[in-house]
C-alpha cells in the first residue's frame, strides 16, 4: 500500500476510534468526495468538499467578533493567556439525521462524521455561538473561535 493511502487509513481509524466519523454502509441522499491533505508531521488530514451540501445549508447567521470588537474588549489588558480547543469543531455532536448528510467516500469505504466537520459552511458561526454560549458571563475572557483569551490589568 502506498505511503498515502496507508496515511488515510491511519487517520480514518484514529477518527473512528475517537467517535469522530462513523463507517456507512447504507444508502445516503449525499455523498461527497474526501481530499486528503498531507500535514508536516507526516499524518493526513481528511478534509470534504461540501460545496453541494453547502448550497443546501439554511445558516443560523450567529456574527463573529471583528477584530475592532476584539481589540476594544482586551483594551488595558497587559497579562494574557491564550487557550485553543483541539479539534474545536469535532466537539460539538451532529444528531443522526445530519451526520448522513456528511457523507464521505473514500478507497475505504464511506462514513459521515458523528461531530461538526471542517467545510461546513456554516461550523464557524455554530463553534462561536456553542463557545459564547458555554463561556457566558465570565469575566476577561474573549472568544474568537476556538480560542480563548483570558486577559486582565493584573494577574489577579
Amino acid at each position: 500500500m502506498c505511503k498515502s493511502k496507508l496515511a488515510v487509513k491511519e487517520e480514518l481509524d484514529r477518527m473512528e476510534a475517537n467517535d469522530t466519523v462513523e463507517a456507512v454502509t447504507k444508502p445516503t441522499e449525499w455523498c461527497a468526495p474526501m481530499v486528503p491533505v498531507p500535514k508536516k508531521n507526516e499524518k493526513t488530514c481528511i478534509c470534504l468538499d461540501l460545496k453541494r451540501l453547502n448550497k443546501a445549508v439554511k445558516r443560523e447567521r450567529f456574527m463573529l467578533p471583528t477584530s475592532e470588537e476584539m481589540m476594544t474588549k482586551l483594551s488595558g489588558s497587559t497579562v494574557f493567556s491564550s487557550l485553543d480547543a483541539a479539534s474545536g469543531f469535532w466537539q460539538i455532536p451532529l444528531d443522526k439525521e445530519s451526520q448522513r448528510l456528511t457523507t464521505f467516500i473514500t478507497p475505504y469505504g464511506r462514513y459521515c462524521f458523528k461531530r461538526l466537520p471542517f467545510g461546513f459552511t456554516s461550523a464557524p458561526e455554530i463553534f462561536q455561538r456553542k463557545m459564547v454560549e458555554t463561556l457566558e458571563g465570565l469575566e476577561e475572557v474573549a472568544v474568537y473561535m476556538d480560542d480563548i483569551i483570558v486577559h486582565g490589568k493584573d494577574m489577579k
